[in-house]
């Protein structure tokens, strides 16, 4: 059987528009958490150690259930899964909002609101995990193996612009308070609930407009094991990707801690100053992601190769680097590293695998990101706390043991 949805000409476009639409305002939604919750964390007394491991045990759920989860996908359809998610987000952020509130009043004791907080967020990458395989295997049904790496770097593409645009939502929003005016840190709660609404909308569009993937009932074995899907190319490729991302997320958990601190901004500044870092890692990463992937017509594990260099640029100028400006640009080559490397690893990993279990292969390559995000960001808070260089330096060592595995699996392949 073909791998691609059959549908109309007209409605595969309009599929890959919705499709596009809801990574995009998805990556926003998880992006305004990791910006918000460095600094509502500081907010509330929290160590950095403590808002990292908020991010890491929300990640490791999100390792663990995003396999089944791409799995089920499979089973029951692309768009049943993806809508979980979505409604998922809105319920968990809408109850993670009213227990922020409650801890910006000083209404729950210290202990309590650290509980609260660690268990709704784990509750949201529960639901939410199986938001990626399910769209990261919707693309690999409406699009050829030629076409792969291509359409994966669209997806990419999106997926780093709602990265950009969650940063701005915050940093616009932010200053706008619902609440109080007498507790200006009530507005940091606005860019969360304003995602809420968005997440709404999207939900309605993806309902109404997104057909289902037809796949799922012709060519699933719904007792097909994982272990079916993991051979020896998969596993490697998994460690690579775990270890890619582990070094994202090292950077990307401790970069509002390391501006707040080197130009003592306060909540505001620190948001303003984080959006922008970030934005322009997305920036760069989109641009190569439509530029320079969608011409790429090498094999797709070559783009992790070629992301090396930028990264370990990247790192090294924010390691030597004596301002904002200069932080910017370290943090531009990283997005450039990363715009290559994530289209590079997922089309390696749904290559390597059959027509019949593109969403269980896709749920599996998804344990690298969910993996990186648990170990990244309480490896980051530790080495911050240590010394605030330290997150950016160990980022190079991570390089070399990625460029070792990668000649290893070309033996291989």
């Amino acid at each position: 059987m073909s791998n691609q949805i059959e549908i109309s000409s007209i409605e595969s476009e309009r599929t890959i528009w919705v499709l596009m639409t809801a990574i995009v305002f998805i990556s926003m939604g998880q992006s305004v958490y990791w910006q918000t919750m460095p600094i509502l964390g500081r907010e509330f007394g929290f160590s950095e150690i403590q808002i990292t491991s908020i991010i890491s045990s929300s990640s490791f759920i999100f390792l663990v259930l995003t396999p089944w989860w791409g799995k089920l996908s499979d089973q029951i359809g692309r768009k049943k899964v993806l809508l979980i998610g979505l409604i998922g987000y809105v319920l968990t952020t809408l109850l993670f909002s009213f227990i922020v509130y409650q801890g910006l009043m000083k209404e729950i004791s210290f202990l309590i609101l650290f509980s609260l907080i660690l268990f709704v967020r784990i509750l949201n990458s529960s639901l939410v995990a199986g938001q990626r395989p399910a769209m990261g295997a919707y693309v690999a049904d409406i699009t050829s193996e030629e076409d792969r790496s291509a359409g994966m770097g669209k997806f990419g593409a999106a997926n780093n612009l709602g990265t950009i645009l969650g940063p701005v939502l915050v940093g616009t929003f932010v200053g706008f308070n619902l609440f109080s005016d007498e507790m200006p840190s009530l507005s940091l709660l606005t860019p969360i609930l304003f995602m809420t609404v968005l997440t709404i909308c999207i939900l309605l569009v993806v309902f109404l407009f997104l057909p289902e993937s037809k796949i799922v009932k012709l060519n699933v074995d719904s007792k097909q094991n994982f272990s079916d899907v993991l051979d020896s190319n998969l596993k490697l490729l998994l460690l690579i990707g775990t270890l890619v991302f582990i070094a994202f997320a090292i950077i990307q958990s401790v970069t509002a801690f390391y501006l707040q601190d080197k130009f003592n901004l306060d909540y505001y500044q620190t948001a303003s100053a984080t959006a922008i870092s970030l934005g322009s890692m997305a920036i760069s990463s989109i641009i190569v992601q439509l530029t320079f992937i969608q011409r790429f017509s090498g094999p797709s594990i070559k783009l992790l190769e070629f992301s090396l260099s930028f990264f370990a640029l990247g790192s090294l100028i924010i390691i030597f680097a004596n301002n904002f400006i200069i932080i910017v640009c370290g943090m531009t080559f990283v997005g450039v590293g990363m715009g290559l490397a994530s289209p590079g690893y997922t089309a390696t990993a749904s290559l390597n695998s059959n027509t019949s279990n593109q969403g269980a292969a896709v749920g599996l390559a998804m344990v690298a990101p969910g993996l990186g995000f648990t170990i990244g960001p309480i490896s980051g808070g530790f080495l911050y706390e240590t010394n605030h260089i330290f997150p950016f330096v160990i980022i190079l060592p991570i390089l070399l043991v990625i460029y070792l595995l990668l000649s290893r699996l070309k033996l291989e392949k």
